[in-house]
């Protein structure tokens, strides 16, 4: 996901200005050469590049979102990525200095700065120039208009919104587990392939090879499910896997999760009923039941293969224990209207 950068600036980063290649190098600045321009608000924006998002797109695009944001007058400092999980030490070393924090890059950079906010209680900007960018989606900022995203950040409309957490980490858009993590685990061998089309060959190649698994779900210690399972989707946002939305009905400050949960399915009810994943009605299959829970237990024999935000679990996935954070993370986000109403 992060590359190792072997070899010079010039050979491996856009044309950028001074105070951005030095910070490109890992090294620490004075303030003279990191500052940019103050705006008229004073406020200080930290963002937090992931070089890797986007097979590099995030890279390309950085010329244009230094010029947007200094044609605006904004105080800014790039930071960029080199490791997993660095975005969660960049955030908690750096973070107390500047009033927002912002993921340049997609939802698994998202994912690492959330994992590195609870502390600091900074609002969370987003400029979304990944893959999926399914959170962004359900803030209602385009993936595809960088200076309308910008000026959605400079706006500063922040709703607060709930944070899950399982086994520890956190995740503020979506958690999958059987048919949809091991999906998610197939794109992620496929990260050579751009766009959609990544997300798509891997449901498929899992459509014909995976085989459901054992497990005991128990939501809010009240419901208690145990049989074999071909998928578990916990939903805060309501779109996974480039605007997938296996948990329509979601929303992202009412203090729950919506979940969608399917024992069993034919891979012809899958076949033709794969468009219902886009337009929302895929909850209305007699195969998929859903749940609004706080919290989930859940227990198998074998090693569960899921996703939080897109992004892998180490460690032991043979209990999990899932739970809610309600009203917890500032958010910047499009928030005058619900991007579903217009789809």
């Amino acid at each position: 996901m992060y590359p190792h950068r072997t070899g010079s600036e010039g050979e491996q980063y856009p044309t950028l200005s001074p105070s951005l290649r030095f910070n490109l190098s890992g090294q620490d600045g004075n303030e003279s050469t990191n500052k940019q321009t103050v705006t008229e608000s004073g406020k200080k924006y930290l963002l937090i590049v992931n070089p890797a998002a986007s097979s590099g797109k995030t890279m390309k695009a950085l010329p244009q979102l230094e010029r947007l944001l200094q044609d605006r007058d904004v105080s800014f400092e790039f930071h960029f990525t080199n490791e997993p999980w660095h975005a969660v030490e960049l955030v908690q070393t750096l973070g107390q200095a500047f009033d927002v924090v912002v993921s340049v890059g997609g939802d698994g950079t998202v994912n690492e700065i959330i994992n590195g906010l609870p502390e600091l209680k900074k609002p969370l900007g987003m400029i979304p120039i990944g893959t999926g960018n399914d959170f962004a989606r359900s803030c209602n900022i385009p993936h595809d208009d960088l200076a309308e995203a910008v000026d959605i950040l400079l706006r500063e409309n922040v709703k607060y919104l709930d944070v899950g957490e399982i086994n520890g980490r956190r995740f503020i858009n979506a958690l999958g587990m059987g048919f949809e993590g091991r999906s998610n685990d197939i794109g992620i061998v496929l990260s050579f392939i751009k766009g959609s089309a990544r997300y798509l060959l891997a449901i498929a190649y899992t459509f014909f090879t995976y085989r459901r698994i054992p497990m005991k779900i128990i939501l809010d210690d009240d419901l208690t499910l145990e049989t074999d399972t071909f998928l578990i989707s916990v939903g805060n946002g309501w779109n996974v896997g480039g605007g997938l939305r296996l948990t329509p009905q979601a929303r992202l400050d009412d203090g729950y999760f919506d979940v969608s949960y399917i024992e069993r399915i034919s891979r012809w009810r899958i076949l033709t009923n794969f468009y219902r994943l886009f337009n929302g009605t895929i909850t209305e299959l007699d195969e998929i039941q859903t749940f609004r829970a706080k919290t989930l237990s859940i227990e198998s024999p074998i090693s569960i293969p899921l996703h939080l935000d897109g992004e892998m679990l180490p460690g032991d996935r043979t209990r999990l224990l899932v739970t809610l954070h309600p009203h917890e993370q500032p958010v910047i986000g499009n928030w005058d209207h619900d991007p579903r109403d217009s789809t």
